[in-house]
């Protein structure tokens, strides 16, 4: 059930804001299809990723502030089109003992694995994404319709990558999840990172 105490649950209208997410990807899906390829999206460059910085769950967190704890994330990215890109990723972060109600909670792990894709405006030397995600968590972060840990989410992400050369990159993201048992749970759990990505042609 959910806490109407929680103030997290004042700071976000879930219910409203997950589905006008997913409209405006769908939108922005349908009409990238229209532009065609350019020869450099066709020599296929890929990229290697890898980052840290600190993951946050939500639904369990003991005040606004939430319940931090340090992350480390490592992902591949495939160049299909000018702007498109299918991407993998895995990520595990640690939110360290805590006292909730009262009561002692944790320590407790998240671990993540996810398959998506992303929208790349990659025509400057800032290039800046969006990506939707299906991630599997052997380690799931706590929902309401999963207190013991969420197996399954949705991911949103946003971020930044400043292309150092054309072998080197640095960036910054943020990862939204909405878990699917309880997706007014908006976001269940969430990350910020940062990373260095190691660019390369496939073929």
């Amino acid at each position: 059930m959910d806490d109407p105490d929680n103030p997290l649950r004042a700071m976000i209208p879930r219910h409203r804001l997950l589905p006008r997410l997913l409209l405006l990807g769908c939108t922005v899906t349908v009409l990238s299809l229209f532009v065609p390829p350019s020869a450099q999206a066709m020599t296929s460059q890929g990229q290697w990723w890898a980052g840290a910085g600190a993951a946050n769950v939500n639904t369990a967190a003991p005040s606004a502030f939430g319940w931090w704890g340090p992350t480390v994330q490592t992902g591949i990215v495939f160049d299909v089109h000018d702007f498109w890109r299918l991407t993998a990723d895995a990520g595990v972060s640690h939110h360290f003992r805590r006292t909730i109600d009262d009561e002692p909670a944790g320590p407790h792990t998240v671990v993540s694995t996810a398959l998506g894709v992303r929208y790349t405006f990659d025509v400057v030397q800032y290039v800046p994404y969006a990506g939707l995600s299906f991630a599997f968590h052997p380690l799931g972060a706590p929902s309401s319709g999963a207190p013991e840990g969420e197996l399954f989410s949705v991911r949103g992400t946003l971020g930044l990558d400043y292309r150092y050369s054309r072998r080197y990159s640095f960036g910054a993201a943020i990862d939204l999840h909405a878990p699917l048992s309880e997706p007014t749970d908006f976001p269940h759990y969430s990350s910020i990172r940062f990373h260095i990505g190691v660019h390369y042609r496939r073929f």
